[in-house]
């Protein structure tokens, strides 16, 4: 098979930059739904929040959020709740969605196809060659070449490129505590405690509504190969002082991933034609993401 251009990987970022393609009005792409390392946006809190001190973070969110709302009064099935932030420290409440993160990726992919983008599974992707005119994926049943590839696997795309930024674990804890009328109205509750943060929220998993938590920098973690349940030390940290109503809580599931670092987009061209595209929590901005990527890809073809 060959096509004009082959993006690997049918997350957030892949099917945004189908979509952005297609938006383009860049023919002959394949959206190549190889599998490569762990779908972390499956296990995402969904949190789509534009409340940032950086600039190009909040425009990148809030185009996503408006996307996602212009598509749901348009017909589209995903399933989000306007959930709005409480920053603790700042002392404000600001809007936000949270998303069904699964629902956005299938619509991009959907609109794409529409569009004309074609589909093709390899299996796992293990390796791009270069080739005449371009480059050849190679997965496990079946190659594809394309004169313009790019690579949007997630941490997967360290696999097969070198990728200058870090990686790191990312885990939400479902509590085990009822969510009933009055606590399904809670806000997305962000506390700082020493020098890292606790989240709590409530979101929709497996047709329940049920009550998570998460931190980033509370309990280090450098088991990337599984979940581990931290609630204890979470508690025992301050996140029980700053929300006490979780002192008896107890996990009924650890929703888990590894992701990148950084959480502004990098677009890296490898050698020319060869692209991968990263960004930590990419759900919340994939829609500016996947068309900075297809801008690049079509400076490509026109040169």
């Amino acid at each position: 098979m060959r096509s004009t251009v082959a993006v690997v990987g049918c997350g957030p970022i892949g099917a945004a930059t189908a979509y952005g393609l297609s938006q383009a009005g860049v023919g002959g792409v394949t959206l190549v739904t190889g599998d490569g390392g762990t779908a972390t946006y499956r296990n995402s809190g969904g949190a789509v929040c534009w409340h940032r001190n950086d600039a190009e973070k909040t425009a990148m969110i809030k185009a996503t959020a408006d996307f996602v709302r212009l598509r749901v009064a348009a017909g589209a099935r995903i399933r989000y709740r306007e959930q709005p932030y409480l920053f603790l420290d700042e002392g404000v409440l600001v809007p936000a969605l949270n998303l069904a993160a699964g629902d956005l990726v299938a619509d991009l992919a959907g609109l794409a196809a529409q569009a004309g983008v074609t589909g093709a599974d390899l299996g796992r992707v293990t390796g791009i060659e270069p080739v005449d005119g371009g480059h050849r994926v190679v997965g496990d049943r079946g190659v594809l070449e394309a004169r313009v590839v790019v690579l949007a696997l997630g941490i997967g795309n360290a696999d097969l490129v070198d990728v200058p930024y870090g990686r790191e674990k990312r885990q939400l804890f479902v509590l085990d505590l009822p969510v009933d009328g009055d606590r399904a109205r809670l806000p997305h509750l962000v506390a700082p405690i020493g020098d890292g943060y606790a989240y709590v929220f409530v979101k929709p998993i497996e047709d329940r509504l049920r009550l998570v938590l998460g931190q980033e920098d509370l309990v280090a973690d450098e088991d990337l190969s599984g979940p581990v349940d931290h609630l204890a030390a979470l508690l025992d940290a301050g996140v029980a002082d700053r929300f006490p109503f979780l002192r008896r809580a107890g996990t009924e599931q650890v929703l888990w991933g590894v992701d990148w670092r950084d959480k502004l987009p990098r677009i890296t061209e490898h050698r020319p034609g060869l692209f991968s595209v990263g960004c930590g929590s990419a759900v919340r901005a994939c829609v500016p993401i996947g068309a900075r990527a297809a801008a690049a890809v079509a400076a490509v073809l026109a040169a």
